[in-house]
């Protein structure tokens, strides 16, 4: 947008770019910070796509008044740039923002979804803050290691080490399936599948 937008014939390429990343990082700050004031609250009931959903509709009124806040500032700084119509909130404007609104959430939603399952990261994980530990059904039978603790931050694309080695070891060898193994120990299904194929473990169960 900077190279080609029509924003550097204006006011040149640094100050483009200033625009631009004025509009674009902070918008995904706002969103993330909502998602994950949605995943603290309600993560542990709504699923994944539905918490990025509600988290970037949330972040929508914000951003509104965080961009109107924006132009007031180019206008001033950049007398060259258009700034009419900007603040008229008529019956186009409202269209205008909920079309905006609608492609934030789609995007929002799939970018979430895509790190999630494709990298493993973890930062909307759910997070049940009503109770101060494990329920009785998730306490470890004898002889199994226990599940790692939640945490909203957790990244499980982390490297493995060697307890993770272990652990992963023992769950296979009490006859853990893949998917349970991942949720035990945080991690992805495909990391767990990848991971048991580098050591060797024999795990053929879905």
């Amino acid at each position: 947008m900077t190279v080609v937008g029509p924003y550097a014939a204006k006011i040149g390429y640094s100050g483009a770019f200033a625009y631009i990343a004025m509009l674009s990082f902070v918008p995904w700050w706002i969103a993330g910070l909502a998602t994950h004031v949605v995943s603290h609250g309600w993560g542990h009931r709504f699923p994944l796509w539905l918490v990025a959903a509600l988290g970037a509709l949330a972040a929508g009124p914000l951003i509104l008044i965080y961009a109107s806040g924006v132009y007031l500032i180019a206008a001033a700084w950049w007398p060259s740039l258009p700034s009419d119509g900007r603040f008229i909130m008529d019956i186009e404007r409202w269209q205008a923002f909920a079309l905006s609104q609608g492609r934030s959430i789609v995007l929002w939603v799939a970018f979430v979804m895509i790190f999630t399952e494709t990298f493993g990261w973890k930062r909307y994980a759910a997070f049940d803050r009503r109770t101060s530990g494990p329920p009785a059904s998730d306490l470890p039978a004898p002889g199994l290691l226990a599940p790692v603790a939640e945490s909203p931050f957790q990244l499980s694309g982390a490297a493995w080490t060697a307890e993770d080695d272990r652990q992963l070891h023992a769950l296979v060898t009490d006859g853990l399936p893949p998917r349970a193994i991942a949720s035990r120990m945080q991690r992805t299904f495909h990391a767990v599948r990848a991971r048991t194929t580098k050591l060797g473990l024999k795990n053929n169960k879905p």
